[in-house]
């Protein structure tokens, strides 16, 4: 059968105008993974119109079981897995865990996902390593000009208490990574629907380097802040929140390079600088490092290496991020949505079992 030359360039032209379809998953414990989904929703935009792309963008928030600060680490890469399966069985192709606390459990996780033998413990990507690259970035620009570089980490208990920044920063610079030394404070329970009392977190240890260098590592896990932000506290007993834990965890140094690094603080961060300023534990010269445009980069470089770069046969509908959580906490989610990305249309919310 004889093919005309118009009907072969049709089908030539059909074919590499072809939309790609790419599904990506965020996962935390709670809201606070939606920031790396947003993030994600800016970079997709751009690269759907220069690689003529559909992207499909999902957060899934374990709000069912947050906070993750608090549980053991078994229990983390129990409940992670679970969330992560829910995101591919769904469709994901690649899942991003957007959850410092799950993140310490990247091993154990992968272990858990390979019992599939599936491929899907290849196609998470933890937000530790990249964070810490950053990190060592800003310390590095800092230890230009100074002996001492004061570094916060700010983060959940569990997170604290696994050491996974403390390890992974020493071994970044080399050197043998010191006793994860924290102390544990007991406080009121602000969410008090799951007790009546919550243990935070606080440590301080010296990195030692090569000419007298050092770091000094500063910990800091408030037990209250994820619940504060995924269950609707107002302002003013945020703020309180932050002047106090900071005042009583924050060990005295001021901060040069402050790592953000839970998911959800990026919806107090302008408290934290404001409070930190105010008890002289940070100046305006602080950098502060945010992890939902870190995960972003690396979304983006994937998928620069995966696409065909190809202009759309027309303009691209730009792509928003939805939500699926495991709790019953609707009106929450949907006031913190709309409370953080006021300019934005509401996402869609949904609550799923991640059974």
């Amino acid at each position: 059968m004889k093919i005309s030359l118009s009907l072969l360039f049709f089908l030539v032209s059909t074919v590499s105008l072809a939309r790609t379809n790419v599904h990506i998953a965020t996962f935390d414990s709670g809201f606070g993974g939606f920031f790396t989904a947003k993030e994600i929703e800016k970079q997709s935009s751009e690269l759907s119109q220069s690689h003529n792309t559909n992207f499909t963008i999902s957060h899934y928030g374990d709000t069912a079981n947050a906070p993750y600060g608090e549980k053991t680490p078994e229990k983390i890469a129990e409940l992670s897995a679970r969330g992560i399966t829910k995101a591919f069985d769904n469709g994901a192709e690649y899942v991003f865990i957007a959850c410092n606390t799950a993140s310490t459990q990247f091993e154990a996780i992968k272990t858990i996902l390979n019992k599939k033998k599936d491929g899907r413990a290849d196609k998470i990507i933890s937000i530790i390593d990249s964070s810490v690259q950053e990190m060592k970035n800003q310390i590095d620009e800092k230890l230009k000009t100074s002996q001492t570089v004061n570094v916060a980490i700010l983060a959940t208990p569990a997170t604290i208490r696994a050491g996974a920044y403390l390890r992974a920063i020493a071994k970044a610079y080399n050197v043998p990574a010191p006793l994860n030394d924290i102390k544990f404070v007991t406080q009121d329970r602000w969410y008090k629907k799951k007790g009546d009392k919550i243990d935070s977190a606080t440590g301080k240890t010296e990195l030692q380097l090569a000419g007298g260098k050092k770091i000094v590592i500063s910990q800091i896990g408030p037990g209250n802040w994820v619940d504060m932000i995924e269950h609707g506290a107002i302002q003013e007993e945020k703020k309180l929140a932050v002047k106090r834990d900071l005042a009583l965890l924050a060990p005295k140094a001021k901060w040069d390079v402050v790592g953000e690094f839970c998911t959800h603080f990026p919806a107090i961060d302008l408290l934290i600088k404001e409070q930190g300023q105010g008890l002289d534990l940070s100046t305006t010269k602080t950098s502060y490092i945010k992890q939902g445009p870190l995960m972003a980069g690396i979304f983006k470089k994937m998928m620069l290496t995966q696409l065909k770069a190809e202009k759309p046969d027309e303009i691209m509908t730009p792509t928003r991020a939805r939500i699926f959580i495991s709790g019953n906490n609707f009106d929450e989610t949907k006031e913190l949505s709309k409370e953080l990305f006021p300019k934005d249309p509401l996402p869609l919310i949904q609550q799923v079992s991640f059974q």
